[in-house]
């Protein structure tokens, strides 16, 4: 039999402080978007950034990417016409300066509408909240022909 205990004997519950803190950097990171500010949204990313997804076949794609990578892959997310985003967001703290923040989203372009739910990791470095990692299935076809850094 295995032991399957916790490391720390009770789960870190933040403070609504501490709640509202990561939501607002969330606030701030889609007003970027919506605006189409790339350069800033890669200001508030630590890199290597972690992108994890799956292909058509199942299969995980991983890609450790750089700034350029990045700007050059959301530039194209953000592009004109801009979507209108409906964002829903779940923050799970492991402890006050790491947590996994799950994402439901609306996105809306013209009449068209997309659901999709994707995860963020969050790391804080220099006190701030930074996203180190994005996860979010079905993007893998297309990732596997764009260059990886």
């Amino acid at each position: 039999m295995t032991d399957q205990s916790p490391i720390t004997s009770a789960a870190y519950a933040p403070e609504d402080r501490d709640v509202a803190r990561l939501l607002d950097w969330f606030t701030a990171y889609d007003a970027l978007a919506e605006r189409g500010d790339v350069q800033g949204m890669a200001d508030v990313a630590l890199f290597p950034l972690t992108v994890t997804t799956n292909d058509s076949a199942g299969e995980c794609v991983t890609q450790q990417w750089d700034r350029d990578t990045f700007v050059q892959a959301m530039g194209m997310a953000v592009s004109e016409p801009r979507p209108r985003l409906d964002n829903h967001r779940r923050p799970v703290f492991l402890n006050a300066d790491l947590a996994v923040v799950i994402t439901d989203s609306t996105v809306t372009t013209g009449a068209q509408v997309q659901h999709m739910r994707y995860v963020d990791v969050m790391a804080k470095t220099g006190g701030e909240w930074r996203f180190t990692s994005m996860i979010q299935a079905g993007w893998g076809d297309m990732l596997r022909g764009a260059p990886a850094a």
